[in-house]
């Protein structure tokens, strides 16, 4: 996943053993404590396009009762630094296979939270806006968290002013998908989810291009990072 994403080949990311040329390392402000300073440290070197070497070195590890830290947190930490150090610098199809996951939840949420207003009484128009809203609040924490740089082009407001005009859009097109099929007879779970399936990729690129863009990665350099 880390090569997938910082365009590498490295056959052991997490190998605490990393030279670095002084101005290499003094250039790069690190933000993690403990393991998942290995991914963050291969996906900030890697977007300065510098080339990375690898070499043998010998290990032997500790057990616990020597003093190992390591534990399964650390395995989901290191997987949300990758992401989170990572994939906005992602090509567009990576970025867009990891936003299908986000929209996933979203989808579950958005569509779980109509159906239940529907079952409580609440009139369809209410509810599609109803569900839609804290789906769409949803949407943003996650891509802000795990898939794209916060404030990439436009400051805090700006940023939030933009996603909002995306939302509504996108907001807009949900309610006329789900009216048009609830009134068409299809079922309410059926036309939720075809709602949620038409917002994908106008949702994709409104966040790509509008709310977090990004400007593509440079040529590799000669300056080295071993």
């Amino acid at each position: 996943l880390s090569n997938m994403l910082t365009d590498l080949n490295l056959t052991d990311m997490e190998c605490c053993y990393k030279v670095f040329r002084c101005e290499v390392i003094q250039s790069i402000r690190i933000q993690e404590s403990r393991f998942g300073i290995e991914p963050e440290l291969v996906a900030k070197v890697a977007q300065l396009r510098l080339r990375i070497y690898e070499m043998g070195v010998s290990y032997a590890g500790r057990t616990y009762e020597e003093g190992k830290k390591i534990g399964i947190r650390d395995g989901f930490r290191a997987l949300y630094c990758i992401l989170r150090y990572s994939a906005f610098k992602a090509p567009v199809p990576v970025q867009f296979a990891l936003y299908m996951g986000i929209a996933l939840v979203v989808a579950i949420v958005n569509i779980t939270l109509f159906l239940i207003l529907r079952v409580a009484g609440i009139a369809d128009p209410a509810a599609i806006l109803a569900a839609y809203s804290p789906a769409a609040l949803l949407d943003y924490l996650l891509c802000v968290g795990l898939l794209f740089r916060h404030k990439a082009r436009w400051t805090a407001a700006g940023e939030v002013l933009w996603f909002l005009v995306i939302v509504a859009g996108v907001g807009a097109l949900d309610f006329s998908v789900t009216r048009w099929l609830l009134d068409a007879s299809f079922s309410p779970l059926l036309s939720k989810s075809a709602a949620c399936l038409a917002g994908l990729a106008p949702n994709f690129i409104g966040r790509r291009y509008v709310v977090f863009p990004e400007p593509p990665a440079g040529p590799w350099k000669s300056t080295t990072a071993q």
